[in-house]
């Protein structure tokens, strides 16, 4: 699919006590091959407070942690914490609540990204699942860059590129990937082909495709072909998310934190939230 829009800078968005950045969706992009939502958190002062329990159905839900320890509940009864360059991934399926705490004893910044994938429809009404990933679980190397620069490293965090897997299990076919490029890298990356593909500045900055387009913190990028070529001019590192895979199932129907695929469906998520069959926690829905 070839999107009206192919570069945009992510908009302010209240989540409980503070703000973050919401690169996706917008109003022209719903979604970059199954990823529907991307809001990047922090850096800040990690607070002890919980993000109260709340549900999500239809979809597949990651934090990814840049900076900071997290701990995940939910009301299938899972339970984890994961700390820096860790993530969780939950499988919202037919309905499940959950909650997520800081935990500044364990660092005193938190910095990350929440992701949503959408689940394809046949296996939108699944049974939830969980997963704590730590650091250590998610292969990173180096890769050679253009005329000697300095090698930029990845970190894959799911899908399959260069002959790793990443640990996060989408149901769907998608590449997510965290490129770093230390000051004065150049390297080009080739992805799978016929998929869809973004590039989100998680900091610094960075030239994407030789175009003269800058991707900094909060802007983003659909990408035109297969082939990622970034650039880092600055004296200081940049970091930047590819992700892509599969165009998603059509139509994606939002409510709050649902994506499913028709109204009836959407309607149906809600009873069964208010109807307490999506299980409960901390005292919600009732």
């Amino acid at each position: 699919m070839t999107h009206p829009t192919t570069r945009w800078h992510a908009e302010e968005a209240p989540v409980g006590h503070f703000t973050v950045l919401r690169a996706l969706p917008t109003r022209a992009v719903q979604a970059v091959g199954p990823f529907v939502f991307l809001d990047h958190f922090g850096p800040f002062p990690a607070s002890p407070e919980t993000l109260p329990a709340h549900p999500h159905a239809g979809i597949e839900v990651m934090t990814y942690l840049l900076e900071g320890a997290n701990e995940h509940r939910d009301s299938y009864g899972h339970r984890g914490i994961v700390e820096t360059g860790g993530a969780q991934w939950m499988r919202a399926g037919r309905g499940i609540l959950h909650a997520e705490t800081n935990l500044p004893q364990r660092c005193p910044t938190i910095h990350g990204l929440q992701i949503w994938a959408r689940l394809p429809a046949a296996v939108q009404h699944s049974e939830p699942a969980y997963r704590a990933i730590a650091a250590s679980d998610v292969p990173q190397w180096t890769v050679p860059t253009q005329e000697g620069s300095n090698e930029a490293g990845l970190r894959l965090l799911s899908g399959a590129f260069q002959d790793r897997q990443g640990p996060i299990p989408l149901s769907a076919p998608a590449l997510l990937l965290h490129v770093q490029l230390p000051p004065g890298c150049r390297v080009a990356l080739e992805m799978p082909a016929g998929w869809e593909y973004g590039a989100y500045g998680i900091d610094g900055s960075s030239r994407v495709n030789d175009t003269g387009d800058v991707l900094q913190r909060g802007d983003f990028a659909c990408l035109p072909g297969t082939t990622l070529a970034l650039h880092n001019p600055a004296a200081a590192p940049a970091n930047v998310l590819l992700l892509g895979g599969a165009p998603a199932q059509r139509p994606l129907v939002f409510g709050g934190p649902f994506v499913l695929d028709s109204p009836a469906a959407l309607r149906q998520a809600q009873r069964d939230y208010f109807d307490g069959k999506m299980g409960m926690l901390d005292g919600v829905p009732y």
